[in-house]
């Protein structure tokens, strides 16, 4: 079997190339010309360089490919503007729908995100039917990609599936090391009583979701959330991370109402100009509250996360540690 990742050098993308290799899957990692490529280095991985923007490129990496894992995004975090996000985001998804028509895939899996439902819900049982309401450039940009790959679906037929992936830790989650380290100096500060729950998952768990989106049959032009087995709190979150990092004690908490006035100023601005306040999301984070519902992710791919909150933490310090992002046996380093 021949498997296109777009996205490859990412951290999901990693993780499922190891996965699928493991399986004696061929993968072609589709890569930008610049990027570094040495983690892919594996028996079974062709780097092929491209870019989702070029869609010559796009059509040699995809044919005679069965699957087709859509990964390749930008996110807010990453510092695009605006245009590149949706270029990428948006153009980017169409330009792969159109090779995965053109080369016959069997199945293309899109990893979308719980993004699109909106940092303001409060709702601890979002499931598959709940109404995306993206208040982000980000949001915005996987619902318009859905919006595209679900168009291909009803008029070209092309075998599409959607992943709406909860926050993800794991060995190499990047995206979680500034928490880690603010967790571990003892200068992070719950806002309001810490109470509010989130959603996390293991990068394990979320990359044998995405395999079952490509496998089980019968479910073309479908959504699917992927997410860990329980939410958390944040406040037990955060205690966990602390825990593993062997933190002292956390400082006192910041009070929410002046974070939800910035929080509802940034919102509004949002639904005027499309743009959003600094830092905005990640007031969001600490003040939202909601959970994904698993049901029809259980009972029709058979997805039952294994890796619980403690056991993802864990994995990620020790990761962050062992490469020489956090204090390791009572030693700093930088």
């Amino acid at each position: 079997m021949n498997v296109l990742v777009t996205g490859a050098t990412g951290f999901i993308g990693r993780h499922l190339i190891e996965r699928l290799t493991s399986e004696n899957v061929h993968v072609r990692a589709l890569a930008l010309p610049s990027e570094e490529t040495a983690s892919l280095d594996r028996p079974g991985v062709e780097i092929v360089r491209g870019d989702v923007l070029d869609n010559q490129s796009l059509q040699r990496a995809a044919s005679n490919c069965q699957w087709i894992f859509h990964l390749a995004a930008r996110t807010e975090s990453s510092g695009p503007s605006r245009k590149d996000l949706e270029e990428v985001n948006v153009q980017g998804t169409a330009n792969v729908a159109q090779a995965a028509v053109v080369a016959g895939v069997e199945r293309l899996v899109f990893c979308s995100s719980g993004a699109l439902y909106g940092r303001d819900i409060r709702n601890r049982a979002i499931n598959e039917m709940t109404k995306p309401i993206p208040d982000s450039p980000y949001g915005r940009s996987k619902f318009m990609a859905e919006r595209i790959l679900l168009t291909r679906h009803q008029h070209d037929r092309l075998s599409v599936v959607l992943a709406r992936t909860s926050a993800v830790l794991g060995p190499g989650a990047m995206s979680w090391l500034n928490l880690f380290r603010t967790v571990a100096k003892g200068q992070f500060r719950l806002i309001g009583d810490g109470q509010n729950y989130h959603h996390v998952a293991d990068i394990k768990d979320i990359v044998e979701g995405l395999i079952l989106c490509a496998s089980v049959k019968g479910i073309e032009g479908q959504t699917y959330i992927l997410a860990g087995e329980q939410p958390v709190c944040l406040r037990g979150l955060v205690q966990t991370i602390a825990d593993e990092v062997g933190a002292p004690r956390l400082p006192a908490n910041l009070p929410a109402g002046p974070f939800r006035l910035y929080e509802t100023a940034s919102r509004r601005l949002f639904a005027c100009t499309g743009y959003r306040l600094p830092r905005a999301d990640r007031i969001d984070l600490y003040l939202g509250d909601r959970a994904f519902d698993l049901s029809q992710s259980s009972r029709v791919l058979g997805y039952r996360p294994t890796v619980g909150t403690k056991e993802a933490v864990h994995r990620t310090a020790a990761w962050f540690k062992n490469h020489g992002y956090l204090e390791r046996a009572g030693k700093a380093i930088p």
